[in-house]
């Protein structure tokens, strides 16, 4: 059904020429850095619920794998794997710790498994591990979607 609770917006910042000006954060922890291009040749890189445009790059505030309770910037990219899309996180402060990986989920849980291990080593407990890599990359946002459909 349709809902009728206000969809939310943010005002995107644009140039002259009215294409929107990089980097820019959408929601409290995502900042994109690159829309990428999509590859309309290849069901893998779009469909009804997700697009994943090659050259997409956004940076994402999460946990560190290495310093407990520290939040840093990961560096998170769509890359083209030929038939489909794969998908390549890198903490800034652990670069031997990149995942990548055929789906944004895996990676994303991956990177989640070591923050975990570095938490449970610390005595403290884990932290949630279901993740929706869309979201976490910063293409489950619609405004996202559109600016990279334009």
């Amino acid at each position: 059904g349709k809902s009728t609770r206000p969809r939310r917006t943010h005002n995107l910042p644009v140039d002259d020429m009215g294409k929107v000006k990089l980097p820019i954060q959408i929601g409290v922890a995502v900042t994109i850095v690159s829309l990428g291009v999509v590859r309309d040749d290849n069901v893998n890189f779009h469909n009804d619920k997700y697009i994943w445009p090659v050259g997409y790059q956004c940076k994402r505030n999460y946990f560190s794998t290495v310093k407990v309770d520290t939040k840093v910037d990961y560096f998170c990219e769509v890359l083209d794997g030929g038939f489909k899309p794969l998908f390549k996180i890198t903490p800034p402060d652990n670069e031997q710790a990149t995942e990548v990986g055929t789906t944004a989920s895996g990676v994303w849980s991956a990177i989640m498994a070591k923050v975990n291990s570095l938490r449970t080593s610390k005595g403290l407990s884990a932290s949630k591990t279901a993740v929706s890599g869309p979201e976490y990359y910063g293409l489950a946002y619609p405004e996202v979607r559109r600016l990279i459909q334009e």
